[in-house]
Formats: C-alpha cells, structure tokens, sequence
C-alpha cells in the first residue's frame, strides 16, 4: 500500500485539464496520503487545491520541503510514475499525439506493461465502458475509436487505462458544481478496494463530504485538516 509524505511542502504549478488551466500556488503543507483513502481538497478555483494536487501527481516546478514515498524521501517529480491524471488521452509508454490509439489498445498496451491479472474486457465491464458497437448494438463503440473521438467517456476510460497499468495515485482536475458529477461513486470505491490514492480538488464541500475519507480545506493563511 502506498503512503506518501509532505512535510512542509510548497510549490507554484501549472494545473491544465480538458477544460481548464490554472497557475496555482499554495501555503505549506505537512500531511500524509494513504492508500485506500479518498482526499478532497477544497479551495476556489486557482487558490491551490488543484497545484497540490498536480504536485502528488510528481508534475512540481520548483518545490521546497520534503517528499517521502513509503517513508523513503524522494524527489517529487518521482511521484510521476505512479501517478494518473484523470480526464488526460495521452498515456506514457502506451500511446503518443501521432497515434492515440483506442481504449481497447490502450488497455491492451497497459495490462502487458503492468501484468496485472485481468483481461481487456474486465477492466471495460469494471469501469463501464461503452461497448465495441458490434456485440453490443445499443451503445455507439466507443471502446473502438480513437480516443480523440470519445467525448466526455475520457474520464471513465482514463481511470480504466491507469489502473491497467498499475497506477497508485488518481488524480482529479478541479471540478466545478456542474462537473463535480463526474466523482462516480462505484469508480473511486473500486480504486479505494485497491489501496489507490485519490484525491480530488474542487470547492464543491457537501458532495465531497459523502465520499471522501479526509477532507482539506485551504484558507486564507493556512490549510487545515476537517
């Protein structure tokens, strides 16, 4: 199980999603981050939930304090190996801008890196994804197309293809009251069966509340735990 360290920790980072792009900075922090546990992280949109969660994803810029990682310390930009970035189409190792593949392959690609022991069509049925437009005439074969070409259907596959590999931290965009639906409950419970990170900036307090485990709520001169 994974368990990460931030001891007085800070940075200024660009944070982007498919929708957004922040420069957020954020004050100290000293916290652990558990596997099997739900974080939310609350702030206004560009008041650094969002930069410390792109940090524990390993995507730090000039970071000052410490970082430990099962209590070995580390640099932070390590932590990218073990991270996903939720809503993301492009995956290290799996595919590139010249050719993004389709959900299948990239799960296909990721589950023959990782080894884990599960085939293409349980980690498709674990996350509900659509299916190939053949067997299943009823949905449009998003599984089968490009992922360029898979709509707002990127979160759930994201998820999917960064388990596939193995990843141990899930990291959410800010999400906003609209897209705060996008926290599906069966998905982060089976990353939390598993002992995944997860951690989710927003200012959305009441339906983070009901699903995470810890909550951090950044204020004006301090981040306090609630």
């Amino acid at each position: 199980m994974i368990k990460i360290q931030l001891l007085n920790f800070q940075d200024g980072v660009e944070c982007k999603s498919i929708l957004f792009t922040s420069k957020e900075s954020f004050f100290k922090v000293s916290h652990s981050f558990v596997g099997g546990n739900i974080y939310g992280l609350i702030s206004d949109f560009g008041c650094g939930s969002w930069g410390l969660v792109t940090c524990l994803g390993g995507r730090c810029e000039h970071p000052d304090g410490e970082v430990f990682l099962n209590d070995e310390r580390i640099e932070c930009s390590e932590l990218k190996k073990y991270s996903c970035f939720i809503s993301e189409s492009l995956y290290d190792g799996i595919n590139s801008t010249q050719d993004y593949l389709t959900p299948r392959k990239c799960i296909e690609k990721a589950l023959s890196i990782s080894g884990l022991p599960y085939t293409v069509e349980e980690i498709k049925n674990m996350f509900n994804l659509s299916g190939d437009g053949i067997n299943c005439p009823v949905n449009d074969g998003r599984f089968n197309r490009d992922l360029r070409h898979v709509s707002g259907e990127i979160w759930n596959i994201s998820i999917a293809v960064g388990f596939a590999l193995g990843k141990e931290i899930f990291c959410f965009p800010w999400l906003n009251e609209r897209e705060i639906s996008r926290v599906q409950e069966p998905h982060i419970k089976i990353l939390k069966k598993n002992k995944k990170i997860v951690l989710i900036p927003s200012n959305q307090k009441k339906p983070l509340k009901r699903v995470c485990d810890e909550i951090l709520l950044f204020g004006k001169d301090r981040i306090t735990k609630k």
